[in-house]
């Protein structure tokens, strides 16, 4: 008599589901980097939750929905995260990577919620100027960055079946802090571009060489570190993905991981001057912030992936734990 298998375990089928958790939240990031490109973070107001009032907005201009759309999706990101955290504790034992992933993205989606509610509260949004903005974006940068981070690994190390975090000190991650920090540097001073691009549009690149003769503004000038930066931590993106795979040639994954950062990378250092010569187009400029945050991305799985190797952190494996379900399945069926 045919018996029919077992069903997944528990942590077999938390990885589709947190994979599906980071996907869904990086297409609600990129949402809000268009909101904040089309200059609709005001479209609600200054209400929040609400949006200028009401639960739905109803007969409203194209910015109110753009920001209802990224509220609304922002407040699945928040139950998806609270389910993943809860299945994390519930199918993985205590003091595992996973555990602490599921965690630190529960602890930086409701950190970046809160972001959110403060520069709508405080009208730091659209083609707002002021130093409070300015100041507050290299942290809500970071926050958004370590979200991306935390919803990354926490598939990753469920799918490779690594049970503790490897320590950033490994010989091949030396050069991990450098790539980490300059990315970060990245994020800020490119947050700072964007929002002079929206204050002050240029009608031609010879109108936007102009604004630094006239100094309209403090971020005119800030906006000129981001390029400068950028051609020195590509170097240090690609000499961190040189040594990446010449530290382990025979483990697929981080030469694959090393090899598309270093790509992403060098085409980031022509994407950057192409959206400038274009005049700063919608699509350009998404495009140049959602390559930033998979380098971001990628260094992290790089240093995932080669981190436990060098180290000989434990592993398990989620699809051998299937099979030995199925065996002990058939046995007690026997």
């Amino acid at each position: 008599m045919m018996r029919s298998p077992a069903p997944p375990t528990g942590r077999s089928r938390f990885v589709p589901f947190a994979w599906g958790v980071f996907i869904y939240s990086m297409l609600v990031i990129l949402w809000g980097y268009f909101l904040r490109i089309s200059e609709s973070g005001d479209g609600c107001g200054t209400d929040w939750p609400l949006c200028l009032g009401t639960m739905v907005p109803t007969g409203h201009t194209f910015p109110t929905w753009v920001e209802f759309v990224h509220r609304a999706t922002s407040g699945v990101v928040l139950l998806l995260v609270i389910a993943m955290a809860i299945w994390a504790f519930r199918a993985f034992p205590r003091g595992h990577s996973v555990r602490l992933g599921a965690i630190l993205a529960l602890l930086f989606t409701v950190t970046e919620s809160l972001f959110g509610a403060v520069l709508v509260i405080f009208g730091w949004v659209a083609t707002d100027i002021s130093t409070a903005r300015i100041l507050l974006r290299p942290f809500h940068v970071t926050n958004t960055f370590l979200l991306m981070g935390a919803l990354a690994l926490t598939p990753f190390w469920a799918t490779r079946g690594i049970r503790r975090a490897p320590r950033i000190g490994a010989s091949a991650t030396r050069l991990l802090w450098p790539a980490l920090i300059g990315s970060l540097a990245l994020g800020w001073t490119g947050s700072w571009t964007g929002l002079a691009t929206t204050a002050f549009p240029a009608g031609s690149v010879a109108d936007g060489l102009g604004q630094y003769v006239t100094g309209e503004h403090v971020l005119i000038y800030l906006r000129i570190i981001h390029p400068v930066l950028a051609v020195a931590v590509v170097a240090i993106l690609i000499r961190w993905s040189r040594r990446m795979r010449a530290a382990h040639p025979s483990v697929p994954l981080v030469k694959r991981v090393a090899t598309a950062v270093a790509i992403l990378a060098g085409i980031q250092l022509v994407l950057g001057p192409l959206t400038v010569l274009l005049l700063n187009p919608v699509g350009t400029r998404l495009l140049h912030l959602l390559l930033a945050d998979l380098v971001w991305v990628g260094l992290l799985i790089g240093w995932a992936e080669a981190g436990w190797r060098e180290t000989g952190a434990e592993a398990y494996s989620w699809t051998k734990e299937v099979s030995e379900s199925r065996l002990r399945t058939k046995a007690a069926s026997s």
